[in-house]
């Protein structure tokens, strides 16, 4: 069986996702191919993530309630200008009428 098959069986063998014909051609192929071996014990290792406050973003909470505050109210303040321009519009249009 071709290397291209195997690495793409190898996360369900490593889960025990596969047939027993499966498993067995996948062992038999990892006994004999060097490169799928390795590649095997590279994703039966355990993943460790580590996290250090070196690696964590940084967030400057004032500077993003200044950006909210400024869409937020920038927009608030268009919508209310639009409203307030339409009313006035309606309303010289109802006295002239």
């Amino acid at each position: 069986m071709s290397c291209y098959l195997i690495e793409e069986l190898l996360p369900l063998y490593i889960e025990g996702d596969t047939s027993a014909e499966t498993n067995k051609i996948v062992a038999e192929h990892l006994q004999s191919c060097e490169s799928c071996q390795h590649l095997y014990h590279e994703m039966k290792e355990p993943i460790t993530f580590i996290q250090t406050p070196d690696l964590m973003p940084y967030i400057d909470e004032k500077e993003e309630r200044r950006k909210f505050e400024k869409r937020y109210y920038g927009k608030l303040l268009y919508r209310a200008s639009i409203a307030f321009c339409m009313g006035y519009v309606v309303m010289i249009i109802l006295y002239w009428l």
